[in-house]
């Protein structure tokens, strides 16, 4: 079973800033989100010392993850990462704003509204790509295992697509919301998470 969270809010999601693979700290509202969450999953697993939290390697996952096992009464020395729970590479697109990249890569920002699925920013990946490690870390996860995964906004949907058998373009659309803790469960279907 794995319970999978969004990190917090950060200053560049407050700004609208693509943050892909650099990082930029959890505003206050992110705390608060990530506190918010592990008090949640206190409610909901029972026995705290029976999970494990795996994380993206990414600060604003590891700020996130720290604050969730603090919460649980874990120590934060416990907490695995895995690089393939990072978020989608965006490129020469990251640090910048949807109107800079519309204004600055007008031909690319096209392309990528015409398939989001398979374009890549240059220096960047698709999500195909984002797809294919994130999976491969889902196929790792022991069956048995109670996990606790801190991902991103992109890396998430790609985990929730592929567990509700959801197509490219639906997963894609998925909504991520930073304070939403989603279920995953051994069956690799697609549960609803804690209210």
């Amino acid at each position: 079973m794995i319970y999978l969270l969004r990190h917090g809010e950060t200053l560049w999601n407050r700004q609208g800033r693509l943050q892909g693979q650099q990082d930029s700290p959890l505003t206050a509202r992110g705390v608060a989100q990530a506190r918010a969450n592990g008090r949640r999953l206190r409610q909901g697993i029972g026995d705290p010392a029976a999970w494990s939290i795996v994380s993206s390697p990414l600060g604003r996952c590891w700020q996130t993850a720290v604050l969730v096992a603090e919460s649980l009464g874990l120590d934060p020395d416990s907490i695995r990462f895995d690089a393939r729970l990072m978020e989608i590479g965006y490129g020469v697109w990251e640090g910048l704003t949807f109107e800079e990249i519309r204004a600055r890569y007008p031909t690319l920002w096209r392309a990528r509204q015409e398939d989001r699925w398979h374009f890549s920013v240059p220096g960047g990946e698709s999500y195909a790509a984002l797809a294919a490690r994130a999976t491969a870390w889902l196929a790792d996860c022991d069956p048995a295992a109670r996990l606790i995964a801190i991902s991103h906004g992109g890396t998430g949907r790609v985990l929730r697509g592929h567990c509700g058998a959801l197509p490219a373009a639906e997963t894609v659309a998925l909504t991520s919301d930073h304070g939403a803790i989603h279920l995953l469960t051994a069956e690799r279907t697609l549960g609803r998470g804690l209210p």
